[in-house]
């Protein structure tokens, strides 16, 4: 009843595509973190350059502060609230950001885990422009409840010249203590301490379409009392293309398709959770298709399918193919004021679809039923123009 209320009231006062939510780019398939090839300002997570294209604007998620999901929603129940804004400095464009729990490159905490997740995140960027539209941000977040605790700092850097732009995270530091149940299911102690990990990604630009290519690379050590230390590492490297065509004045197609490969590799068996295995090896092949229409004039229906054509996890032999992630979404404008909602997301199988996802599971609008029950707007998304 409380979701009913919420877009009823939702409704009463309220878009034009917002280009600053979770709730769009998970609607049009994308990760929550930035997408390589549809613009929107959450792409600051994958390059700071890109807030030049995004200046004076206030945004906020909402969320329930959910200090032990791993990172930052797989589901609504897991959607911590957070917010920031960006604006101007004579020539210069800055951002703060509050509470996102990146997954990118954080290492140990973002592809090992830990049962403390961080929280409390900061995200502080700073870019230009002139002949390179450059950008560098630091982060960091952590948690402690009674003796455990994690944290994580991490720097990224972005530069764009003309169609071509690099951009990166990468994880500077990153720790945790009694980070038990995701790892050997057990009560022992154990310590978790990230090395340096890398996330990069390149894009290049051609009319409507843009090809990008992404590598990333996670190592940790852990220990847990009377045992040998592991050291485990995932290596990442994908190429695709997207595609964004104008259909008419008010209603935008997106298509893309990429291949992925995946490799996760741990040191010690005995050391961590039987379902992690030794080696854990996948690759896939996603497409995604995506709408966007401007309804009326005070709001936009979005909607998309994510679908693996080929793909598997050779761990357990399991065929990714035909596993499929639909999502559907609205964004409303009053004024300034846009208002974002994930209107539903259902998942037939693990989609491994989204940019942001290093692992071997579900995507990130996987695992919810599709429906008009609790999923009912289950993220909601507000950005001020200021």
């Amino acid at each position: 009843m409380k979701n009913y209320l919420t877009l009823v009231l939702a409704l009463s006062v309220v878009s034009s595509p917002a280009f600053a939510s979770r709730a769009r780019l998970e609607s049009l398939g994308e990760g929550k973190n930035g997408s390589y090839y549809i613009d929107d300002s959450r792409n600051m997570f994958l390059n700071p350059a890109s807030i030049v294209r995004y200046k004076k604007k206030m945004m906020l998620e909402l969320g329930n502060n959910n200090t032990d999901a791993l990172v930052d929603g797989v589901s609504a129940a897991n959607s911590r609230p957070q917010g920031g804004f960006t604006n101007t400095f004579g020539d210069f464009t800055y951002a703060l950001y509050l509470n996102n729990t990146s997954d990118r490159a954080i290492g140990t905490l973002g592809s090992i885990g830990a049962a403390v997740a961080p929280s409390d995140a900061i995200e502080f960027a700073f870019a230009g422009e002139g002949s390179v539209t450059w950008g560098v941000s630091v982060l960091h977040g952590g948690n402690r409840r009674g003796a455990d605790y994690s944290r994580y700092w991490a720097a990224r850097f972005g530069v764009e010249k003309d169609a071509f732009a690099l951009f990166g995270t990468i994880g500077i530091d990153s720790k945790a203590s009694n980070a038990t149940s995701l790892l050997t299911g057990s009560s022992t102690a154990i310590d978790v301490k990230g090395n340096t990990n890398i996330d990069l990604g390149a894009t290049y630009k051609m009319d409507n379409m843009t090809l990008y290519g992404k590598y990333i690379t996670t190592k940790a050590t852990w220990t847990a009392a009377g045992t040998t230390a592991n050291e485990g590492k995932t290596n990442v490297f994908g190429i695709g293309a997207g595609w964004k065509k104008e259909m008419t004045k008010s209603t935008n197609m997106f298509a893309r398709v990429e291949a992925n490969s995946a490799k996760t590799e741990n040191s010690n068996q005995a050391n961590i959770a039987a379902v992690n295995n030794l080696n854990v090896s996948a690759w896939n092949v996603p497409v995604v298709l995506a709408a966007e229409t401007q309804a009326l004039s005070w709001l936009a229906v979005r909607g998309s399918i994510s679908h693996s054509l080929l793909g598997q996890n050779l761990l357990n032999q399991t065929d990714l193919a035909n596993s499929s992630t639909v999502s559907a979404g609205i964004g409303m404008t009053f004024g300034d004021l846009v208002i974002d909602g994930m209107v539903a997301t259902g998942a037939t199988a693990a989609a491994f679809n989204t940019t942001e996802n290093i692992g071997f599971g579900t995507g990130a609008n996987s695992g919810n039923n599709f429906g008009f029950g609790d999923n009912m707007i289950s993220r909601i998304g507000l950005t001020y123009n200021f």
